[in-house]
């Protein structure tokens, strides 16, 4: 039998070095099943049915091998072999697009390789690259659970694998969960720098997970890296809207130095984006930075030649660096693109005596004439405010034109088309009592005045309504899907950015009712209300978002920003910008300059004096009266000045040093214009273990009057509060 069982062996042997595979397997198995231990033959049967790809049936017979001597050298490294064309077979799939029999060939050469037992992962380090692949095919599957417990294994054998950190980031940018990708994707890009794709889906995690700075670094880093990259591009413009967006709210917020950086970094993304550097020429007209907001308003018009608005801001922003010759040139340029463009019609009949609207310029206007003497060359005082507030509405600049319209009502109470024009940018901003409050008033002068009862109507429209039921399921109905509380987060956020508040509420409530332990829904929903001034509502949900995480910084702040809104909201008074002050000083300068030449007013004249009050008032966020121990406050300063203007104001305090309290030094005020009021807070501390007592302080504001006066003392305002330590708990009485 023996002699028969090498015969078979050995034709088997012959038949698999002359390659005829398929005519080894019956002599290979005749022998085995003459002799089951021979474990030559199930090796060299393993080997002939490798050749063929038979992986099933050289497994088996591989098997049977190992049976008979794990240790058996020939056969583990069949074993091996195995493992490689599995491994191989999977990643050919892969290269197809076949996940499925990719993650089938895959997880078998795992399982071989699990099963060996002297650990062959040892010897075998291309298992590693097993998980890998299985994780690019799991990802392939849209699995992408599965895809990182792969990787994860992959990673936990080898630390480098730039592969598998890759995978792995895109796996979990790919599941949502953003801030566990983040740290994969960098971990592959330090490995290889120029590995576009990691910089691109890094560049998509950073911005889902609100941190649009980085995200445009490594979106930028992209298009370095490949220029022609168009998802990359589309994904540019995606930041650069979100930047763009982003630098909108803050500049209607008038957080003027937020918008500017957002505005920059949308510009980063496309340098030729003319209505980002026409807002950021707005951020810096707020900020009273001229030449910067210059500079942007002119790459605003070279780009956009027929940009009207941005002709007209350009114009203030001239103005303000008292450049009038500029400014009339500009304004008119904005009227050779629409002659009928007001903002720059009444920019021009307020600083240019000789110019006389054409007859394709006259307009309607929208309220009827009020009755007053009649002036044929030159137009009243509140007519000039009102139409530069008109001017500083068109151009979004909210604040400014409040003030115009204001000024025009104290000197004319009864002039209706103020009170409507205020009305409706209160309407625009939000602030829809104050907008109900101007509709009235125009109403109790003029009853039938037609654009006040629209703009009540108006008013009516825009206030929140009570939501409707939501109507009952009916038996034997399919039940709904469950809502979508991402999308509706998103949408919250969206309507919240775009001034739509009623609709943020709502889309933020539904949120709420998914997921009540959602902070980013109440949050939201408390900034919506604050917006809309629904502040006892804002106040509870801005507390619940802290409840649920207590170290949610912006939380605590919108509290403090609703108990001071609350306040302000009883007697606001809209704060005056030197920018208006500016346009105004320029009507100024030039009935002024009129004026000497046709001798009204003798030259030289001397300006008047400075005549500063002052108000102080504490500010503190537990709102019981006092200055607690640890607690930071601020001193509410309200400057008014009914002379002339005062330059260079300091404030300063007597005494200069108080134990156990800190004084934020404030900055000096450059100018402090006649007939104008102002509001700073300083910050005041209280360190924990301060003594309780009534603290006595003296506010002294030193400043030059006019231009080139000396510095000198314009006004004292003797200020006291009280302070309250810190008060120990009591001791427990003691148990007999």
């Amino acid at each position: 039998m023996n002699a028969i069982k090498e015969a078979h062996y050995n034709l088997g042997i012959a038949y698999l070095e002359a390659g005829q595979y398929s005519r080894a397997v019956p002599e290979f198995e005749a022998a085995v099943k003459l002799d089951p231990n021979f474990i030559g033959a199930h090796s060299a049967l393993c080997r002939a049915y490798l050749e063929q790809n038979e992986l099933e049936n050289a497994g088996t017979a591989v098997a049977a091998a190992l049976k008979l001597d794990a240790n058996y050298q020939p056969a583990l490294l069949l074993y091996g072999t195995i493992i490689e064309a599995y491994h191989d077979r999977g990643k050919a799939h892969l290269d197809e697009k076949r996940y499925t029999e990719a993650v089938a060939a895959f997880q078998k050469a795992i399982a071989l390789a699990a099963d060996l037992d002297n650990n062959s992962q040892d010897s075998h380090p291309e298992n590693t690259h097993i998980y890998v692949h299985l994780g690019a095919a799991h990802i392939g599957m849209q699995a992408y659970q599965q895809a990182i417990e792969a990787l994860q294994h992959a990673i936990a054998q080898d630390a480098d694998l730039v592969d598998a950190h890759y995978n792995l980031g895109y796996a979990y940018v790919e599941q949502g969960t953003y801030d566990q990708a983040i740290p994969h994707l960098e971990r592959a890009i330090a490995i290889a720098p120029h590995l576009k794709r990691a910089h691109y889906n890094l560049a998509r995690a950073y911005r889902e997970s609100g941190n649009l700075e980085a995200a445009t670094n490594a979106i930028t880093e992209t298009l370095r890296l490949d220029p022609n990259y168009q998802r990359a591009h589309e994904f540019a413009d995606t930041i650069k809207q979100a930047h763009y967006n982003k630098g909108i709210t803050h500049l209607n917020d008038e957080r003027y130095s937020e918008a500017v950086t957002a505005f920059q970094n949308a510009i980063t993304l496309d340098s030729d984006f003319a209505t980002a550097h026409y807002n950021l020429g707005l951020a810096y007209l707020k900020m009273e930075a001229y030449p910067r907001a210059v500079s942007s308003l002119e790459k605003t018009v070279a780009l956009d030649p027929n940009h009207k608005a941005a002709h007209h801001a350009l114009a203030l922003a001239y103005l303000g660096q008292q450049e009038l010759g500029k400014a009339r040139e500009t304004a008119r340029e904005a009227l050779k693109i629409d002659a009928n463009y007001q903002p720059a019609r009444s920019l021009l009949e307020a600083i240019d005596p000789s110019y006389t609207p054409t007859e394709t310029e006259d307009t309607t206007p929208s309220e009827p004439a009020q009755t007053t003497d009649p002036q044929p060359d030159t137009k009243s005082r509140q007519q000039m405010h009102h139409e530069l507030g008109a001017a500083y509405l068109d151009s979004k600049m909210h604040a400014e034109a409040i003030a115009e319209f204001q000024k025009a009502i104290d000197i004319d109470p009864d002039f209706v088309a103020a009170h409507v024009s205020l009305g409706t940018i209160y309407l625009e901003i939000g602030q829809l009592d104050n907008a109900e409050n101007a509709a009235k008033a125009a109403l109790k002068i003029d009853a039938d005045s037609q654009p006040a009862h629209q703009l009540l109507d108006h008013i009516k429209q825009a206030r929140p309504t009570p939501s409707q039921p939501e109507p009952t399921q009916q038996t034997g109905t399919t039940p709904t899907d469950p809502p979508d509380t991402k999308q509706d987060l998103e949408r919250g956020l969206v309507f919240l950015n775009s001034r739509q508040y009623d609709q943020a509420a709502a889309a933020f409530k539904r949120v709420i009712k998914a997921d009540a332990n959602s902070m980013e829904a109440h949050y939201g929903l408390g900034q919506a209300y604050l917006e809309i001034g629904a502040f006892d509502d804002a106040k509870t949900a801005a507390e619940t978002a802290l409840t649920l995480n207590p170290n949610h910084q912006k939380a605590r702040e919108l509290i403090q920003v609703i108990a001071f809104a609350r306040n302000i909201e009883k007697n606001r008074k809209i704060r005056k910008k030197v920018l208006s002050y500016v346009a105004i000083l320029g009507i100024v300068a030039v009935a002024v300059f009129v004026a000497i030449r046709f001798g009204i007013i003798p030259v030289p004249f001397r300006p008047a004096p400075p005549s500063l009050s002052i108000t102080a008032s504490l500010e503190e966020p537990s709102r019981n009266g006092f200055l607690d121990a640890g607690e930071t406050g601020n001193i509410r300063l309200t400057f008014t000045n009914t002379g002339g203007t005062a330059k260079n104001v300091e404030i300063r305090f007597d005494p200069s040093f108080i134990a156990g309290l800190r004084i934020k030094t404030p900055n000096p005020i450059s100018k402090l214009a006649g007939n104008s009021e102002k509001i700073i807070r300083i910050p005041i501390t209280a360190d924990k273990n301060v003594k309780g007592r009534s603290q006595q302080l003296q506010l002294q504001l030193f400043g030059k009057a006019g231009s080139f006066g000396k510095m000198e003392l314009l006004g004292t305002k003797d200020f006291s509060f009280k302070i309250i330590p810190n008060t120990p708990d009591p001791i427990p009485p003691r148990r007999r």
